[in-house]
């Protein structure tokens, strides 16, 4: 089975008991998802089945969108509401104009340190597993994109966000420094992920509803094709001659009313609008990254 699947996923369950409930309902062994979700949060999972395994670097680059709750004052060492509490600290309530200020200090590219409790790896290990036997070890700032936070309610000591952001943004971090940021501390008490680069939550379904679809065996109806699955990349067509050349993996030119685009991947139809490669756009000609067969 090849396709692009958009889960909701439940809370309490992390994203690889999510790949491996899929896997059992829809019998398909080769299924990647396309970046985590924590076991507390729920909302949009992509998982790429089958083939579709290929293409799951180039979702996984998408924008995100979350809707988040903090609370003020209380810190926990996972960063969250399922951590040990740290610290219940006194503070004076920040004003909302105050709140503004401070989150306007998080939007655009900005230094992150991810959380100890996650699950990048040190010297191959994962570091909550670490961070679990006390041997937590800091992990290296990166280098995230915030392009949007919108505050939506605030209830002192909770505030509910709307946060657009690149791909590697831990919203348990930006709680947290935001509480510091306003001498309060925080944590994160609920996350839904709303979007992951043009996938919804409007149209993902549930493990229970994908369950329905496999008993009436129309489990397809879910699934977006990779050609579909990559729509937000714009489509070039090309003559019969320069289709040959990169299903090949060879390079070819670019049209002349093309105009690379940042980032400059397209899409390379045929003349019947059949998917033969995912290409960056180059000065002259187009390279091919991804070579799809006929039946892709």
């Amino acid at each position: 089975m090849d396709g692009v699947l958009n889960i909701n996923k439940p809370s309490g369950m992390t994203s690889h008991d999510v790949v491996l409930a899929v896997r059992r309902i829809v019998k398909e062994k080769r299924i990647g998802h396309t970046g985590t979700l924590d076991p507390m949060a729920t909302g949009v999972l992509v998982l790429c089945l089958g083939k579709a395994t290929r293409i799951a670097r180039y979702l996984e680059a998408g924008e995100k969108e979350y809707q988040a709750v903090m609370r003020l004052g209380v810190t926990t060492d996972t960063l969250d509401a399922e951590g040990r509490v740290l610290e219940t600290r006194p503070y004076e309530p920040p004003g909302r104009s105050q709140l503004l200020r401070a989150l306007d200090g998080f939007i655009g590219t900005i230094m992150q340190q991810p959380p100890v409790y996650s699950a990048i790896k040190v010297r191959g290990v994962p570091s909550y597993k670490l961070a679990r036997q006390g041997k937590a070890e800091p992990l290296k700032p990166r280098t995230v994109t915030i392009r949007h936070i919108e505050l939506t309610a605030y209830e002192d000591p909770f505030i509910s966000l709307t946060i657009c952001c690149s791909k590697g943004v831990y919203v348990r971090t930006l709680c947290a420094d935001l509480g510091e940021s306003l001498h309060a501390g925080a944590h994160l008490t609920r996350l839904v992920r709303t979007r992951s680069g043009q996938f919804g939550i409007g149209h993902a379904v549930t493990i229970e509803q994908l369950e329905r679809l496999a008993a009436s065996d129309s489990v397809e109806k879910s699934l977006l094709s990779l050609d579909e699955a990559l729509s937000e990349f714009p489509s070039v067509r090309v003559d019969d001659a320069e289709a040959i050349r990169i299903s090949h993996g060879n390079r070819i030119h670019c049209l002349r009313d093309f105009v690379p685009l940042h980032p400059a991947m397209v899409r390379i139809h045929d003349q019947s609008g059949r998917l033969l490669a995912l290409a960056t756009a180059q000065e002259n000609d187009f390279k091919p990254e991804l070579v799809f067969s006929c039946d892709e």
